[in-house]
């Protein structure tokens, strides 16, 4: 177990964080870290790793724990590697062990026989520890880690350098997972994925032995593979039992319980300060007034965190009503050179349609964007748009229509109509541009920031037809949701890419997959166009089975998987978890209490053992002494309940660990 104990972290002056606990369990966890941009969650990643030292506090990890860290960029020196070696690097210790096997292999050729002995030995020891391990097909796993995550075979020997920076991540990914360390530390893993890449990095992952833990705004990959959600957030950390939207849930209601807790506190402050301004000159109370300040003075106050959802919502303007047909493609084809991408395509938009364009990297989604927008001419056909249709299309260049000698605001107002000018610093608001950044030159900002805006400068500009090119890039989740509920309510026709599955899910109802120039159209949330293609995937490799032979290696492979065992496992927690919630809070409750009493006791203590306190004040004694008993009384009785549902959670967990073995010697 990787423990945290009060760690503080500074940038000059900027506090990131004080005080920090945490315990990272090894039992093979996937722990999603959130939470608001600067927080610092990845400065946490680089103490853990021992990349950065922490201000104050320490990191104590076991000597025999391997962490492996996804680094945000590639370092210089590994731009002339081939793929390949990159990843193998991340073998680099059976690498040695090989070498190691080769050296005693010589040696053993050139040995006499007494010293052949010694070192048969020594390579027997060595060799059994490099197979354990998988040396031998550790080359094979790099080409299928490659393969997975996209790359051709033809490709592992090329040049790092001659990958884009979204590609070179993949490689520095993929030698992580060949590396297998016990605790897998990875910053954004989803980012630069395709969907299909992305589908299978969650089986990899879920077949992963140690523990996992992921700073991600992806809410689908969280949903997915975790089984805690840690939050950082205002320096201090708290966790979550279940998947992301668990945590929305608990968090929500453990916010409201804080909201409580903080207006009772509030109340109880004005009271005590109510007797202290009452009795504050009044020399029989001085000795009361005296104890109340210092017990205002104890008091530490309830934060109350951030709600996870903004409160800023705002609709689209609604576009004047348009004919049954929005858009339409006749005959299109567009060819790259000798690439074929699209050949006579006919494709509609209808009124209402809310479509997501999916498929491979490459396969045309954003042409056939460009085309339908514009942008991009056809080679032959043409495109059409319906009876009174505007068509507003945003991608990634979109940046480059605004003006950089504007402010933020000024770069709204310019695309405002009068009806939409009230509404340009909520929607700024919602997409972070809040109080002086909205003062901001546009020439100053980021590039996030300018994709930011120039989505922001579409809600004002009312349009029949919607084409959005990877819209939720550069988002964090609160804009994410606020861009889901407005596309929700938008009564025009919608057209988008996206890999960010979670917003698909709330916003279409139409996946068209794009794939060799062809368009297959699955009526439903992206859950369902999934659920089809696996379908169609399943049917087609059951024909295929049915057309060959069996072959004894598939009916070996037929043990369940790690994947399958990891599965299970994920599902006893949760049942665990849902039946033991009421006892957690339970103990909760009891801890609270507890808190709460010994605090009591505290002061009590210290007014007791106050000279003052015994100046003709015999009631007031009387009462304070009575009070000290009852709580000694209550903390014995609450010790004693506390051990017993502690002990009473145990055995529940244990029965549910013996329930997840059941269930896979069942399998």
């Amino acid at each position: 177990m990787i423990r945290i104990d009060s760690i503080s972290k500074s940038f000059g002056a900027e506090e990131i964080f004080s005080d920090l606990d945490w315990q990272i369990p090894e039992e093979g966890e996937f722990i999603g870290l959130v939470g608001p941009n600067g927080a610092g969650k990845s400065t946490l990643f680089r103490i853990i790793d021992g990349e950065l030292e922490p201000d104050t506090g320490d990191v104590v990890v076991p000597s025999e724990l391997r962490i492996a860290h996804l680094r945000q960029e590639i370092i210089e020196e590994e731009r002339d590697q081939s793929l390949l070696e990159m990843l193998l690097e991340g073998a680099g210790d059976l690498l040695e062990m090989k070498e190691e096997l080769d050296e005693l292999e010589n040696r053993m050729e050139r040995a006499d026989a007494s010293e052949s002995v010694d070192l048969s030995s020594e390579y027997a020891e060595l060799e059994g520890a490099f197979r354990q391990r998988g040396g031998y097909e550790i080359r094979s796993r790099a080409r299928k880690i490659a393969d997975g995550l996209g790359f051709d075979d033809d490709e592992l020997e090329q040049p790092i350098a001659s990958f884009s920076g979204g590609w070179q991540r993949r490689a520095v990914l993929g030698r992580l997972l060949l590396q297998k360390p016990d605790v897998l530390l990875v910053d954004e893993p989803t980012n630069h994925l395709d969907l299909a890449t992305l589908e299978w990095l969650e089986g990899f992952l879920a077949d992963f032995d140690g523990t996992i833990v992921t700073i991600s705004h992806d809410r689908y990959f969280l949903n997915q593979l975790a089984d805690q959600i840690a939050e950082l957030a205002h320096g201090r950390l708290k966790t979550f039992p279940g998947n992301f939207d668990d945590y929305r849930r608990q968090r929500r209601e453990w916010r409201e319980r804080l909201e409580k807790k903080a207006k009772e506190q509030q109340k109880e402050r004005e009271e005590i300060q109510e007797f202290i301004d009452k009795f504050r000159y009044n020399a029989s109370k001085a000795s009361l007034v005296q104890s109340r300040i210092k017990k205002l003075e104890r008091m530490e106050t309830i934060e109350v965190p951030e709600p996870l959802t903004t409160d800023v919502s705002f609709e689209f303007p609604q576009p004047p009503r348009v004919g049954k047909t929005v858009l339409e493609t006749h005959d299109v084809s567009k060819a790259y050179g000798d690439n074929t991408v699209y050949e006579e395509l006919d494709f509609t938009i209808y009124r209402g349609d809310k479509i997501a364009f999916v498929g491979p990297n490459g396969a045309g989604k954003s042409t056939l964007m460009k085309m339908m927008a514009g942008v991009l001419a056809p080679d032959s056909g043409h495109i059409e748009a319906g009876h009174r249709v505007d068509v507003n299309y945003f991608a990634q260049h979109s940046v480059d229509q605004l003006e950089s000698a504007h402010t933020v605001f000024e770069s709204m107002e310019a695309v405002a109509s009068n009806n939409a000018y009230p509404d340009i610093r909520p929607v700024l608001g919602a997409f972070g541009f809040s109080d002086d950044q909205v003062d901001k030159s546009v020439s100053i900002l980021s590039g996030g920031e300018k994709a930011r805006l120039a989505l922001a400068r579409m809600l004002l500009e009312p349009a029949g037809c919607l084409l959005l090119d990877e819209p939720t890039n550069h988002l964090d989740i609160p804009s994410c949701q606020v861009l889901e509920e407005a596309l929700a309510t938008f009564e025009g026709a919608l057209c988008l890419i996206s890999h960010d599955r979670y917003f698909l899910n709330e916003v279409v109802d139409k996946v068209v997959h794009i794939e060799d120039g062809a368009l297959t159209e699955y009526a439903g949330d992206y859950d369902y166009y999934r659920y089809k293609r696996q379908q169609e995937t399943a049917d087609s490799e059951e024909v295929e089975a049915d057309e060959s032979p069996s072959d004894p290696e598939d009916e070996a492979s037929a043990d369940l998987s790690r994947q399958d065992k990891r599965r299970i496992r994920a599902e006893v927690r949760r049942e665990r978890r849902k039946e033991t919630e009421p006892l957690r809070e339970a103990i909760d409750g009891i801890e609270s209490r507890i808190e709460t009493l010994e605090a009591r006791r505290d002061e009590l203590e210290s007014q007791l053992a106050d000279p003052s306190t015994y100046d003709d004040q015999a009631r007031d004694l009387e009462e304070l002494n009575r009070e000290f008993g009852q709580i000694e009384s209550e903390l014995e009785s609450l010790m004693f309940e506390w051990e017993e549902k502690s002990g009473e959670l145990e055995e529940i967990r244990e029965q549910y660990e013996q329930e997840a073995q059941q269930r896979i010697e069942e399998q």
